[in-house]
């Protein structure tokens, strides 16, 4: 329930300029926690979640002197406070990190919950006892690449943008690409991140990392690599370089998620870190709900399918609410339009 780098108001304005809102709780006039999130339209209803790439953003509750039981009540009394402020949106999603662990608020505010597993590692220890924490075959994969590849910085965000759009080929990305320019800026410009590359004797770049890090964590943020060339161990020499990085300021690494494959699960556990889950957590209205599951069926069935005035109360999203207007779509609703 700390504050990340993901939560700092430079760091929102880089990625939400103008969009990102800040919910606080106050005791005594005091802030005891706050909430930030960005704010959007979707087709009439109002959405509360994280910016795009960000990896998670949830509470931040202050620290509470005192026995467990006093400390727990105050922490489980802020985030419901903070849930309250934002009942009025139809949709809610947010990605809890791992220090995160009163899940109760959420749960009985009818939260839907889901496992986002990572590793971490603790690199307040010996550079040789990381180095030998690693599995034997991952310490000769990165001893082969030493032999090939070099690792230089990158200072100019847009070497790494074009890298990473060129390695997608023909997907597409999972985000705005747009976005990594102003997050390395806002990042590196509080010596807070890095980019990283594996360069061979001839100048040609294998693959890319950016780090980024905080008070705590060093996160392994965003990789690509040059799927038709770069070395096998390129990713893995990089990765070590950051572990290194971490170890230098006396941080943990975090893998940054997406250890939902065996495959990423073998990667990631050779590097000797320790499994541990992020959450995420999602609460929409019934109407909401409805009006996404429309949005994926064909245009053609759904007008032959769903009555027209109930088309237009869902397109409109939350018209009739802010109106007062009450069709008959919006009396049926009404009984069961709570969070869920």
């Amino acid at each position: 329930m700390r504050k990340s780098i993901f939560h700092e108001s430079w760091w929102l304005d880089a990625l939400a300029p103008g969009s990102w809102r800040d919910m606080t709780s106050t005791r005594g006039g005091h802030v005891t926690g706050y909430l930030r999130f960005v704010e959007r339209r979707e087709g009439g209803f109002k959405i509360c979640e994280m910016p795009q790439i960000n990896r998670f953003l949830g509470p931040v509750v202050a620290p509470h002197p005192g026995k467990p039981e006093v400390r727990n009540r105050a922490i489980h009394s802020v985030i419901s406070e903070l849930l309250e402020r934002v009942e009025e949106y139809d949709h809610v999603q947010m990605t809890l990190g791992t220090e995160f662990n009163d899940l109760v608020p959420f749960v009985a505010s009818g939260y839907r919950v889901e496992v986002q597993p990572t590793f971490l590692l603790d690199c307040n220890a010996p550079i040789d006892g990381l180095w030998s924490g690693l599995r034997d075959k991952t310490r000769n994969v990165i001893r082969r690449a030493r032999e090939r590849l070099t690792v230089s910085e990158i200072v100019e965000a847009d070497h790494f943008v074009d890298f990473y759009r060129a390695n997608l080929g023909v997907e597409d990305s999972y985000f705005d690409l747009s976005l990594i320019a102003p997050a390395f800026a806002a990042a590196h410009g509080h010596d807070q991140g890095k980019i990283i590359a594996a360069v061979d004797a001839n100048g040609v770049v294998h693959a890319q990392v950016m780090l980024i890090w905080d008070d705590k964590y060093v996160h392994y943020f965003l990789s690509t690599r040059n799927k038709e060339l770069a070395h096998g161990g390129a990713e893995s020499l990089l990765l070590w370089t950051g572990i290194e990085l971490a170890q230098s300021r006396g941080l943990h690494f975090d893998f940054d998620g997406g250890i939902t494959t065996d495959t990423r699960f073998r990667f990631a556990v050779a590097f000797g870190g320790e499994p541990a889950n992020r959450f995420e957590v999602t609460r929409s209205t019934p109407r909401f709900q409805v009006a996404r599951v429309l949005r994926r069926i064909p245009r053609a069935v759904v007008r032959r399918i769903v009555p027209r005035r109930l088309r237009t109360y869902l397109s409109n999203g939350c018209a009739a609410r802010a109106t007062g207007a009450a069709s008959w779509p919006a009396r049926a609703l009404r009984a069961t339009d709570k969070p869920v």
